[in-house]
């Protein structure tokens, strides 16, 4: 049954591209379904550059859909794509390219492409005698307003490509992107991306339409503030009061989501992210076009809203709570909807006794055919989300109704950690992980080390944990692990008590726990470089934790494999901040 859903929901959302691309042309041949102030489908003018646009988004779309398939086919592309641009950073070759041609295509290959016949346009009426030419003649135009006003209509049609790219990365549950085995984090940083992008094209417009505009005799806060009362509709008397509040609207969204307001107010940037309808309605009184190329990224977002909105309807229950000694909790949730997980995925988690509206993402650390098991950290501060979960399953624990604890899980989401995959032809895999960063790679530990039931030869698998936490050798999900590495069968675990107040004040017996910070050069060249032989060495490091951390991690990495021209890395990051 779930294999049929799966199908269903995969030709639906393939189904909407080819959809909305003849809906588009429906359109534009029935302007009376245009409900804007500005309707381009009554411009006879604009009819062939939207439907040359329209080719040359699809024709891209179809294009990054061929290369995804050959990078999820051929692992020398995927590696490839999936190189760091260069050594410290986290951002990929794949991603940087896919956007940079995206650029290219928005801001300079449509513009070039529609340039002529816009300006032939505003050339021709300026021609005409009676009419519009007539008004052309009386008001001032010089040569520069017909620039202004060509690149106010290009820069438009620029907007409305990028609109459609920025609005089809949103979908979490996108069975495209599971297929193509997009890495979830590239996905949302292009999304930012492209978000940033919006706006500053957004400012250009405006920036365009006051200089052209400022040439005319209405001032300028008139023009863009007031309309006259009783104004009709579908005239353009509202394109300019729309298009200001869009721009407005857009601002908020993007002032909330830089990534400090991320960290330290969270609902505040996921609330008001949901402006972003508000500003595309507007964009779309503004000009019918904005929305063209939004059509399938809409009614994937559609759903991919449905699908979650009906996780609300359908309750888990806790069957098990740990309160860890080192501050963090173990939460195992009785549950069929993560038999599928992949190693590296995780599940939007909300528990509707402390808040109905949020869910937070939480690693999957362990997964079963009827159990799902996460592990998170309390927050700072008693108001953050987290904090008033962590208190309030310790309440339950305390009283003994851990399982009457109900959840709403959305997902898995995410990629697979890629040293992991059936098939990867790994020798070492390394686990650099700080803090909860270990929950990301517990599950593709577990499943590497399942393999030996079928007699398979296991890579070898090195284990470093960061953290600032006390008592962190006596973390439950890790104990499995730590008896491996004791056994000496090919795991090895090694913690690094982080925090200089304990350093000086405890003392371990334990050998694999040391109070210090971790050196991730050091540890390659005492644990993987003696392993080099006459065959190049295939090393498949994880990197999960803050920002300082992966870029620590990123230089080290770097640093080794230039010194150890014998190994072959390939580094994977799941980074806190995004």
């Amino acid at each position: 049954m779930q294999v049929i859903t799966e199908v269903s929901l995969a030709l639906l959302s393939v189904a909407f591209f080819p959809a909305s691309w003849v809906l588009v042309y429906f359109m534009m041949v029935h302007p009376n379904w245009c409900f804007a102030d500005f309707c381009v489908e009554t411009m006879g003018s604009r009819r062939v550059p939207v439907r040359n646009t329209l080719a040359i988004f699809y024709c891209f779309l179809a294009f990054t859909a061929m290369i995804a398939f050959a990078s999820k086919k051929v692992s020398v592309i995927r590696r490839f794509l999936s190189r760091p641009l260069f050594g410290t950073t986290t951002v990929t070759i794949g991603e940087t390219s896919w956007f940079s041609l995206a650029l290219f295509i928005s801001l300079i290959g449509v513009p070039a492409m529609i340039w002529p016949p816009y300006w032939k346009m505003w050339a021709s009426m300026s021609m005409m005698t009676g009419g519009m030419g007539d008004g052309l003649i009386t008001m001032y135009w010089p040569w520069a307003r017909y620039v202004y006003e060509t690149l106010i209509l290009t820069t438009g049609d620029s907007l409305a490509l990028i609109l459609g790219l920025c609005i089809l990365p949103v979908s979490k549950n996108s069975i495209l992107a599971s297929y193509f085995d997009l890495p979830y984090t590239s996905i949302l940083r292009t999304h930012m991306w492209l978000g940033y992008a919006l706006f500053w094209m957004i400012v250009f417009h405006l920036i365009i339409t006051i200089l052209s505009y400022v040439l005319d005799e209405t001032p300028l806060a008139t023009l863009f503030f007031y309309v006259a009362p009783g104004s009709p509709w579908g005239q353009s008397n509202y394109l300019f009061l729309t298009g200001m509040l869009s721009f407005f609207i857009f601002g908020v969204v993007l002032l909330t989501s830089l990534s400090y307001v991320r960290r330290v107010a969270y609902n505040l940037f996921y609330l008001t992210h949901f402006l972003v309808f508000a500003g595309v309605l507007f964009a779309y009184f503004h000009a019918s076009m904005s929305i063209f190329y939004m059509i399938p990224g809409l009614c994937l977002y559609a759903l991919d809203g449905t699908l979650r909105l009906l996780s609300i309807f359908s309750s888990d229950h806790v069957s098990e709570i740990h309160v860890e000694e080192c501050g963090y909790l173990t939460v195992t949730v009785a549950t069929t909807a993560a038999k599928n997980a992949k190693p590296g995925q995780f599940m939007r988690v909300n528990v509707p006794a402390v808040s109905r509206l949020e869910f937070h993402p939480w690693s999957i650390v362990f997964c079963s055919d009827d159990s799902v098991t996460f592990l998170f950290a309390r927050g700072k501060h008693e108001q953050e989300w987290s904090a008033r979960v962590a208190e309030y399953f310790a309440a339950a624990l305390r009283e003994g109704r851990q399982n009457t604890v109900a959840v709403h899980l959305q997902g898995p989401f995410g990629k697979e950690i890629e040293g992991v995959k059936e098939g990867a032809k790994s020798d070492v895999l390394v686990f650099y992980v700080a803090g909860t960063g270990i929950a990301a790679c517990m599950n593709g530990i577990h499943k590497v080390l399942s393999r030996k039931a079928n007699d398979e030869e296991l890579p070898k698998i090195h284990v470093f944990w960061a953290t600032r936490n006390e008592f962190m050798e006596r973390l439950t999900v890790i104990q499995p692990l730590l008896r491996e590495s004791k056994s000496g069968a090919g795991v090895s675990v090694r913690m690094f008590q982080t925090s200089d107040a304990l350093a000086t004040t405890r003392v371990t017996q334990d050998s694999l726990l040391v109070t210090h910070r971790p050196n991730l050069k050091h540890l390659l060249s005492a644990e993987v470089a003696p392993l080099k032989t006459d065959e190049p060495l295939q090393v498949s490091v994880f990197v999960c934790g803050p920002s300082e951390f992966t870029r620590d991690a990123l230089e080290s990495v770097d640093a080794f494999a230039r010194g150890n021209k014998g190994i072959q890395i390939f580094t994977e990051v799941e980074s806190f901040d995004l």
